[in-house]
């Protein structure tokens, strides 16, 4: 757990799954930035991923309201096991604040503490500019761009896949 000036990370519990669902279905209405649909989300799928997590999943709290969550994703393949996959997301009214700086910072010493993540891989949406600045701030490359990857209703969103080394071999890559 981590108090940094009015904003509390800690670890998500089963009871934040309906605000972190409820937060999630208002950014999925506006086109490009989750894959996902409002009406896919859901308090069920929340809480599981919550409760059966390979890695870590964060909440960002202030004043008692949920503003921002994320976690990592350990791959299950024993030949992947050493690669996280990383979902973020601010809340509504609270981008642009520091939150998710201080999530990532958590993730990224939480992976750097595991015996096993040597690797963070993210995909994020071409139009979701202040995301990607986030992740080139806290050290992460694209690896390569996956073209009209994401569909809704007629429109096409390109995804950037994204990569922060964080150990091992690798050191020519950059962190």
């Amino acid at each position: 757990m981590l108090e940094q000036g009015l904003i509390l990370i800690r670890q998500a519990t089963a009871e934040d799954a309906l605000q972190l669902v409820e937060a999630e279905k208002e950014i999925a209405q506006e086109a490009g930035y989750f894959c996902s649909q409002p009406s896919e989300l859901n308090e069920r799928d929340t809480r599981q991923t919550i409760e059966s997590s390979q890695g870590i999943y964060l909440v960002a709290e202030k004043k008692g309201s949920l503003v921002g969550h994320a976690f990592l994703e350990v791959l299950g393949l024993k030949s992947l096991c050493h690669v996280a996959q990383l979902n973020i997301v601010v809340h509504k009214g609270y981008q642009g604040h520091g939150i998710g700086t201080l999530l990532m910072k958590e993730l990224i010493k939480w992976a750097k503490q595991s015996e096993t993540v040597e690797k963070i891989e993210l995909s994020v949406r071409t139009c979701n500019l202040r995301a990607i600045a986030l992740y080139k701030k806290m050290g992460f490359y694209e690896e390569g761009c996956l073209k009209r990857r994401v569909k809704v209703g007629n429109s096409y969103f390109d995804d950037i896949l994204m990569a922060l080394h964080i150990k091992g071999e690798g050191d020519e890559f950059p962190n």
